[in-house]
């Protein structure tokens, strides 16, 4: 029974991890339509954040200054590149991907090839019962639900939100309302490389830190975001992606569960193209 428990606890942490580190791209994607493939690289900027800050001393440091820090650089990316492809998305996507391969590179002139680890920032585990479990990754749990509340709450009843939504439905008619188009996707694509280098942080203690760590979850990140069709249902694809195919890695091999995962991501592309709870 104990397994079970552990087993359920894990997928858990894995969905709301995933739905953190997607949810940036979710905003980005799902209601800019940017391809942004440097969101892992953004992923792996608050990773580092969080080393270097635990090395100095306050891990928690880190995890306040990632998404700053990587809020700023995508503020500065949408500002000189980004912004200026919104109509070519070809473009886009080079553009991105150049920006990813250029942080992979420059990451290891800083800090070299080889591995980080961050340590455990709290350590222990906690007895529920059931099973015993670790400290860190219920703080995680409750840490990961606590900001995509927040994130949707500001997304579905503030001004901004509000704002940003018209003008993606409708520009010129937001233009003529004087909403600022170009501030509201600056700060919306800024908001969403900081989500993505929060993501970052907090995983790092539970994750190995390399400068191509991004990749694995930009992968996983557009999965869910496609399976979910809405910064919203990005939660409902992260249990699909992570959920899931943590739960299936138990009873099959890791390849076996990730396929599974290709072939439900798929069938919601052919059956519903505009995600599971997409508008």
């Amino acid at each position: 029974m104990s397994v079970a428990y552990t087993l359920v606890l894990n997928a858990a942490v894995a969905t709301l991890v995933l739905a953190l580190a997607a949810v940036g791209l979710a905003v980005i994607f799902g209601m800019m339509n940017v391809i942004n493939l440097a969101h892992g690289a953004f992923i792996t900027g608050g990773a580092y954040v969080a080393w270097v800050a635990a090395n100095a001393g306050s891990f928690w440091a880190g995890v306040i200054a990632a998404p700053i820090v990587l809020g700023v650089v995508g503020y500065v990316l949408e500002w000189a590149v980004v912004g200026r492809l919104y109509d070519r998305p070809l473009d886009t996507i080079l553009a991105t991907w150049g920006i990813a391969l250029a942080a992979q590179e420059g990451l290891k002139l800083l800090f070299d090839a080889t591995s980080k680890d961050v340590p455990l920032p709290i350590q222990g585990r906690v007895d529920l019962g059931a099973t015993v479990y670790p400290t860190y990754r219920l703080v995680l749990i409750g840490m990961s639900a606590v900001v995509l509340t927040a994130v949707f709450a500001v997304l579905l009843s503030t001004k901004f939100g509000v704002r940003l939504r018209a003008v993606i439905q409708d520009p010129t008619a937001a233009s003529l309302l004087g909403l600022n188009e170009t501030r509201l996707y600056r700060i919306t694509f800024a908001s969403g490389a900081g989500l993505a280098g929060l993501a970052g942080a907090v995983l790092s203690p539970i994750a190995t830190v390399t400068p191509e760590m991004g990749t694995t979850y930009l992968i996983d990140s557009f999965l869910a975001v496609i399976i979910g069709g809405s910064p919203v249902g990005v939660v409902l694809g992260s249990a699909v992606v992570a959920g899931t195919g943590n739960l299936l890695s138990f009873a099959v091999s890791p390849v076996t569960a990730q396929t599974v995962v290709f072939v439900v991501a798929i069938a919601v592309v052919v059956v519903r193209p505009e995600g599971i709870v997409g508008e």
